[in-house]
């Protein structure tokens, strides 16, 4: 019998099969465990087209017509003809002034200039002319008409107009309104062809605008370019007002019309982020009109153009705030001539406010700030006017000034420090007092500017965020707490100015959902075009249901507009931290936001952001900046095991919070972030 062999391998051999064999099986199992897992998401991104022009409100021509009529009266045919609902003309038919044609127009949203209509037939009933009454209100509520039928202004004087022939009429200029009443007040017929305004704010349609934001959250952006479209109201190109002769921008669209320094607080830097070069002769111009009346004490005025065309010296706050205005400018552009000749003229304005302190260290006026009532005493608001103003000075003596004036500012600004915490600050509440003598009132702009300005220690702003959070109305914070207390005489109880601090303080201190839960609080209400109210623009006061309460009120007010601002330097990211964005900072502030993008205008060429994040806790950060500028990039660190991913050429720093900190320099950068 045969029997085949078994061959046996080497010892040598058994040594190298068995390393094969495990190599394999290593890799089995590992190809396994990695089928296994899911795979790493691809990194959010962003639209790559998105239309923000879309959303920009301004007119497409001057001659701005109706978008609709609201409503008609007495003898009317064709009303459409006027909006181009329909062809043809539109006739009105007086039989008597009791009852006169009357048609409502509106335009959508708000416009401002000189209302005309052009007439082509007049016949009246006897005498030579027809009388054509246009009356004019930035919300329908406003437009009222009385027992004889005829409507009247929500503010300031109807137009009468006396037609007699065949051709276009044109009435006086109204700053601001959204609704025009057109009556034919004595007996007669008139036939208009066309009725509307020629519209004499600054229009700017999308190739004015150098700085942009749009987003997954149509709320805030609509929320920003209605601030920008406010603030475009309220400038007023040369010519327009007779008071002067370069152009300005005025508080409100409607009224005052007037400069007011508290309100270009807020509106000067938005036309800056919107506008940017475009905007500068209006912010100049204005800046230059306070300047120009400085008293020789130093003190700079509160309003120009304001009952007269001359000064009005309403607060010494407001004198701070003038000269803040030029520095506010300086950082936004970089113009260091400007500053330098304006530099005397501030260093004159923050001496005048050393005079008002007292022997506790601490400003005292014993005269109103923007609640139109007189504060007495040491008034924690308006000390912190006084150490706002010295932050300013100080970082502009160090760009553009002297280490000797740094040197004196800062320890000014840390005796007033000290003073108003040694003295204002209530122990017990955990909050800031109005004044020495009202120790258990509290007001919301003197904590929140606290907090904003670096006043408040950081181990008291939590309490002092929550204790104010706890009072929010359903639209936004009270003007001071607990209600009431020192009262708007107007009745208005929510302003936006103090609002925009809150909302301030709050980005700063790390509570974006607090943050922007104000925003839509206050603001939200003011872009919804079904409010009842809605104009495009935001509005001076409200009331507790968020809403205006009186057609005397602005609803295209200058200090309204923070939204703008508030968007682009704390949700987008983007600040400036040496003049003209020489040196830079980007660190956004997502919230729920699923992707935002923009960019702000520099002397150099925009700096333009983007960013997304998604719901497995990546998040993608996208930075160009302008040749010969610099800055640090804050990227998102959206969970606690996460860790970022730097592009070439950037610099890590420190991790500060829920940040990676990195420097780069000019150029496009490109971020990632992941658990």
């Amino acid at each position: 019998m045969h029997v085949k062999a078994v061959l046996r391998p080497s010892r040598r051999h058994r040594a190298h099969l068995s390393a094969s064999v495990v190599t394999a099986l290593v890799t089995s199992i590992a190809a396994a465990v990695i089928s296994a897992q899911p795979a790493q998401a691809a990194p959010p991104t962003w639209p790559s087209n998105p239309n923000w022009q879309s959303l920009v409100p301004a007119p497409s021509s001057d001659a701005v017509r109706p978008v609709a009529v609201t409503r008609t009266s007495g003898s009317v045919t064709n009303a459409g003809a006027l909006t181009g609902q329909s062809t043809g003309s539109t006739t009105l038919r007086t039989t008597s002034a009791a009852s006169p044609a009357t048609i409502v127009l509106d335009f959508g949203k708000e416009v401002g200039g000189t209302p005309y209509a052009t007439v082509s037939a007049s016949t009246p009933t006897s005498g030579s002319s027809n009388t054509l009454r246009i009356a004019t209100s930035e919300a329908l509520p406003f437009l009222t008409a009385g027992s004889n039928g005829l409507y009247n202004n929500d503010n300031g004087s109807p137009i009468s107009l006396s037609v007699s022939s065949a051709r276009t009429y044109t009435g006086a200029l109204r700053g601001g309104f959204r609704f025009m009443a057109v009556q034919l007040t004595t007996p007669g017929t008139l036939t208009l062809t066309a009725a509307g305004v020629n519209f004499k704010a600054y229009r700017a349609g999308p190739d004015k605008y150098q700085g942009w934001f749009i987003s997954s959250d149509d709320q805030l952006n609509r929320m920003w370019y209605a601030g920008a479209y406010t603030a475009q109201m309220d400038m007023v190109p040369t010519g327009v007002a007779s008071c002067f002769t370069t152009p300005v921008i005025f508080d409100g669209a409607k009224r005052d019309r007037a400069i007011w320094s508290g309100d270009l607080m807020i509106t000067n830097p938005v036309v800056q982020l919107s506008l940017g070069t475009n905007s500068a002769p209006y912010v100049k111009g204005s800046i230059d009109s306070i300047m120009n009346l400085q008293a020789t004490n130093g003190r700079l005025t509160s309003a120009v153009g304001f009952r007269g065309c001359g000064k009005f010296d309403y607060a010494v706050t407001y004198s701070a705030y003038s000269a803040i205005l030029a520095m506010q400018y300086y950082r936004y552009t970089g113009d260091t001539a400007y500053i330098s000749a304006l530099r005397p003229k501030l260093e004159s304005a923050t001496a005048y406010h050393a005079t008002r302190l007292d022997a506790n260290g601490l400003v005292v006026t014993n005269d109103p700030d923007y609640w139109q009532t007189t504060q007495n005493g040491e008034v924690t608001e308006y000390s912190l006017a006084y150490y706002e103003l010295l932050q300013n000075m100080i970082w502009m003596e160090d760009k553009a000034g002297t280490a000797a004036k740094v040197t004196e500012y800062t320890n000014k600004a840390n005796a007033l420090k000290n003073a108003i915490n040694g003295r204002l600050w209530n122990t017990t509440a955990g909050l800031y007092q109005h004044t020495d003598t009202r120790p258990n009132v509290f007001p919301l702009d003197a904590n929140m500017n606290a907090v904003r300005l670096g006043v408040a220690p950081p181990d008291k702003v939590p309490g002092i965020l929550t204790y104010f959070k706890n009072r929010w109305q359903a639209h936004g914070s009270t003007i001071s707490q607990p209600s009431p207390s020192m009262a708007d005489p107007y009745g208005h109880t929510i302003e936006p100015l103090n609002n925009t601090w809150e909302v301030m303080a709050r980005f700063q201190s790390g509570d974006t959902a607090g943050a922007v839960d104000l925003l839509r609080r206050l603001w939200g209400i003011q872009v919804d075009p079904n409010s009842g109210y809605y104009t495009g623009t935001f509005w001076e006061f409200v009331n507790s249901n968020g809403l205006p309460s009186r057609g005397f009120d602005s609803l295209a007010h200058a200090w309204g507009a923070g939204p703008t601002q508030l968007i682009t330097e704390s949700v987008l990211g983007p600040t400036a931290v040496n003049p003209g964005y020489t040196t830079w900072q980007v660190k956004p502030q997502p919230g729920s936001l699923t992707w935002a993008q923009g960019q702000v205008p520099t002397s150099r060429g925009p700096l333009i952001v983007r960013w997304a994040r998604d719901t497995a806790g990546q998040f993608r950060l996208q930075v160009t900046a302008p040749t010969g500028s610099s800055g640090e990039v804050w990227v998102p660190l959206l969970t606690a095991s996460a860790t970022s991913t730097p592009p070439a050429g950037a610099t890590f720093v420190r991790r500060d919070g829920t940040y990676d900190v990195y420097t780069v320099d000019a150029g496009t950068y490109e971020f990632t972030s992941a658990p």
